[in-house]
């Protein structure tokens, strides 16, 4: 509230997501570019990224203002609402008040910045260079910081496109080039993204919240539409756990490693990494180092001899890099490594190469340390591990339960007859403290008289 008392700026989390960020709070990205009612405020989501690539809130906030202090004290709020739990990598906008705001708040975490939201302030920062240039500046620019595969690279043609468009000197491009190992795609790739990297924010947003929010929704139709969006976003989810373990994916190769990856991946994933088994049947793998230990492979195309790929690998451990560093930015084994595999007779995937957040047990024993919203009388750690377990195999039933209508029905009836005998054993257990604790006063006024 404010100095007099005024709702000014407010923030809130359902459990569910609350369950979600213990499984999936290695990549978060918060936006505030999506201004939501007739006030402008903006409409300030956590987003993550759950085992099926789907896009997961963790939270939401409407902002009275973009001060630093407002974003600490959301920032403040969000992390207790998540027990302390920092993210490992937060993704946010350009912006130097929320970059001093995360600092202070998440230290123990790594902070990237969007690059669709850099894009997207372009027509601001330099408007007069965008509109005259706008589809010359526009490629050039976009082919500078995403195809330029070394800092070198990078470092040439970002002086070129200065010259070309006769932008040396101006403070906001210098900005940008001062943070470029925040955003620039050459200096990010040994950091994991979750796929989020290539992933405008607000287009994220939008497609949680079509159809629910628009400049017409009021404050206090706010919270419902934010739930029925939320339903509907777990829907989708219980329809892509249904398709990952009720149905067969087609596999395209005899390689144990394809069938293999169709087990444990979630089914969007296996069909990420089953492109890259494919792609690696094309690939011609040529030895160009071996120390003993490891050996270094260069790997290409045969019709693209002039793009190589260097695979470094440790045969005996099984451990490889590769220098397109997809493992690390995306937490999928890339084409060239598979071919190097292949070659070096490694027909399965390494278990250090099955991320579990990537796997269909992703959300088995998802560790809720939160303290309930609900009341627990018990408020002991005993106390909080019992509903934890209590609530995992509740939503577990749900789950199952949103297989088929049979298997809905089933799950329905036996979780109302598990509440009806649960509410008896209260009301039994609640009986026999009455009449324990009248015996004992009996036996104290028996024996002062």
């Amino acid at each position: 509230v404010d100095d007099e008392d005024r709702l000014s700026s407010v923030f809130w989390v359902d459990t569910r997501s609350r369950i979600a960020y213990n499984c999936f709070s290695d990549v978060i990205s918060f936006d505030t570019t999506y201004q939501v009612n007739q006030y402008k405020m903006p409409f300030a989501p956590f987003i993550g990224v759950n085992h099926h690539r789907q896009s997961v809130l963790f939270g939401c906030a409407l902002l009275a203002d973009e001060t630093e202090s407002t974003f600490i004290w959301l920032f403040t709020t969000w992390l207790e609402a998540m027990s302390g739990r920092q993210p490992g990598l937060i993704m946010t906008d350009y912006d130097s008040a929320i970059s001093r705001a995360v600092e202070s708040v998440f230290p123990k975490s790594r902070h990237r910045y969007c690059k669709r939201h850099i894009l997207s302030k372009m027509p601001k920062e330099i408007g007069h260079v965008f509109s005259s240039l706008l589809k010359t500046f526009q490629v050039e620019f976009e082919k500078c910081i995403n195809n330029s595969e070394t800092p070198e690279e990078f470092e040439s043609a970002w002086q070129l496109l200065l010259d070309k468009c006769s932008l040396r000197g101006n403070e906001w491009l210098q900005s940008l080039y001062n943070d470029r190992k925040l955003w620039v795609s050459t200096y990010v790739r040994d950091t994991f993204f979750a796929g989020m990297y290539s992933i405008q924010p607000s287009k994220s947003v939008s497609s949680l919240f079509d159809g629910y929010v628009n400049a017409g929704t009021t404050l206090q139709d706010l919270a419902e539409q934010y739930e029925r969006a939320l339903d509907g976003r777990y829907e989708k989810e219980v329809r892509a756990e249904f398709e990952t373990f009720y149905t067969k994916p087609v596999l395209k190769t005899p390689l144990p490693m394809e069938k293999q990856a169709a087990e444990v991946y979630t089914r969007k994933l296996f069909l990420v990494f089953q492109d890259e088994i494919y792609e690696s049947l094309v690939l011609a793998v040529k030895s160009s180092l071996d120390d003993g230990l490891s050996k270094t492979f260069e790997v290409a195309r045969f019709d693209e001899e002039h793009k190589v790929y260097r695979v470094g690998i440790n045969i005996a451990d099984q451990i490889a890099s590769c220098s397109c560093k997809m493992f690390e930015f995306e937490g999928i084994l890339c084409r060239h490594v598979i071919a190097v595999f292949k070659a070096t007779n490694i027909f399965l995937l390494p278990q250090h190469y099955i991320l579990k957040r990537w796997t269909k047990n992703a959300k088995e024993e998802a560790k809720f340390d939160a303290l309930p919203s609900v009341e627990i009388h018990d408020n002991s750690r005993k106390g909080k591990k019992q509903y934890n377990l209590l609530y995992q195999e509740a939503i577990k039933c749900a789950e199952e339960g949103m297989a088929s209508d049979h298997s809905f029905n089933v799950a329905l009836n036996a979780l109302r007859e598990a509440r009806i005998k649960i509410v008896s054993a209260k009301k039994n257990a609640i009986n026999v403290q009455k009449l324990e604790t009248a015996s004992s006063t009996h036996y104290t006024d028996d024996k002062t008289t």
